[in-house]
C-alpha cells in the first residue's frame, strides 16, 4: 500500500487492435488518455510499453516480462486504458489480475479504476 500523497508508480502498455498504418496514431491517443487519467489520480509513469501490431502470444510476453519488473520493485503497478486491450476475454482478465497481486503490484485502468480481487489466502 503506498503512502497519502506518493504517487502510485505504474507502467503503461498501450494496446490497440488497428492496421500497421493507423496503430501509432491510436496509440497516440490511447497514450494521452492514460497520461490525463495518470496526473489526476496521483499516478507516476516510470516507462511506457507498447503492443504495436504485435498478435495476444506477443502481448502475454510482455505482461509476463512486466510481472518480473513488478516483482523486482522497478514499478509498483501497471496502468492501462482498460482490461480488453491485454485480455482475450474475462477469464484471461482475471488470471492478470490475480498475477499482478501475486507479483506485489496493483493495476490500475482508466475505464474500470484499481482493479482488486479481495480475496485473503489462508496462511
Amino acid at each position: 500500500m503506498r503512502k497519502k500523497g506518493r504517487k502510485l508508480r505504474c507502467f503503461v502498455y498501450l494496446s490497440t487492435q488497428a492496421e500497421e498504418k493507423t496503430v501509432e496514431e491510436k496509440e497516440k491517443k490511447q497514450l494521452r488518455y492514460i497520461r490525463e487519467y495518470a496526473k489526476a489520480h496521483n499516478i507516476e509513469i516510470v516507462k511506457v510499453y507498447r503492443r504495436g501490431i504485435l498478435g495476444q502470444y506477443e502481448v502475454n510476453r510482455h505482461f509476463n516480462a512486466l510481472l518480473v519488473k513488478l516483482h523486482n520493485g522497478e514499478a509498483e503497478g501497471i496502468l492501462l486504458a482498460n482490461m480488453g486491450t491485454v485480455s482475450t476475454d474475462e477469464i484471461d482478465a482475471y488470471c492478470k489480475v490475480g498475477k499482478v497481486h501475486a507479483a506485489g503490484g496493483q493495476i490500475v485502468t482508466v475505464d474500470e479504476g484499481n482493479l482488486d480481487l479481495k480475496i485473503k489466502m489462508a496462511g
